[in-house]
């Protein structure tokens, strides 16, 4: 054959060259990118024409970004994230069940933070007396430790004479033995806490630490007041240390 016969039997066979070269750069990256960046000067010139849809359209996407952001963030927190204290999967929290309805002590467990629906109308909760948390102390062949905490809510600290307003929360002297967290100043608080008569002693968070008093080393042995009772700061705890309840510091 001739040059140009060839060429003509080569279209035959093979089909048109115009063709075949669009899907060889298709093959390629290159030329996805081409048609993104035909989609978006479309896109551009089009935002350019309407401004106020262009609003609505970006801060349609912001407010979906950061809702679905904030909800990742309340999940990964109390769902995802296991505590920061020692054998966190073995930590139970105990409750109680009535054998019958108790309208008289309902407001007080579903105030206390901690209301345990039960079948039939039963009321349950997780509030106890202190007797009955030293009976459930001495069963140590159930537990390795049991400890007890109340929150507070928010509370008066007054710190190098100025007043804030910070959250609380009262805690036993087993506390942190029991969740085997370690201060990184000073010390836990201990059972001799827990004895009539005792000083009143208070733990600072390392962003309480850090934020009233500079992280001041010589923080521990200070008075602090908390609603007008006089405190002593006897420890800090890591900054991972948040407490036990997620999405609460």
């Amino acid at each position: 054959m001739s040059a140009e016969e060839a060429r003509d039997a080569a279209r035959g066979s093979l089909g048109n060259p115009a063709r075949i070269e669009e899907e060889a750069r298709n093959v390629w990256l290159i030329g996805w990118l081409g048609t993104l960046m035909q989609d978006v000067r479309y896109a551009l010139r089009q935002f350019r024409q309407s401004p106020v849809l262009t609003a609505v359209v970006v801060l349609s996407l912001a407010l979906g970004m950061g809702a679905n952001t904030a909800i990742f963030s309340v999940i990964d927190t109390v769902m995802l994230k296991t505590l920061p204290v020692r054998a966190s999967e073995e930590l139970v929290v105990l409750g109680w069940l009535s054998k019958e309805p108790l309208e008289m002590v309902e407001s007080y467990t579903t105030s206390g933070g901690c209301p345990v629906p039960g079948p039939w109308g039963r009321t349950g909760g997780c509030s106890f007396s202190y007797p009955r948390f030293e009976q459930i102390g001495r069963a140590t062949s159930v537990f390795s430790g049991v400890a007890a905490f109340l929150r507070l809510g928010a509370v008066n600290l007054v710190a190098n004479g100025q007043a804030n307003v910070v959250e609380a929360q009262a805690v036993s002297g087993d506390y942190f033995a029991t969740l085997g967290v370690r201060p990184i100043l000073g010390r836990p608080l201990a059972r001799p806490d827990d004895t009539p008569g005792a000083p009143p002693a208070a733990v600072l968070s390392f962003s309480c630490w850090e934020r009233f008093f500079g992280r001041d080393p010589a923080i521990v042995g200070r008075a602090v007041k908390l609603n007008g009772v006089p405190f002593t700061v006897v420890g800090v705890t890591p900054p991972e240390f948040f407490g036990v309840e997620p999405g609460w510091s």
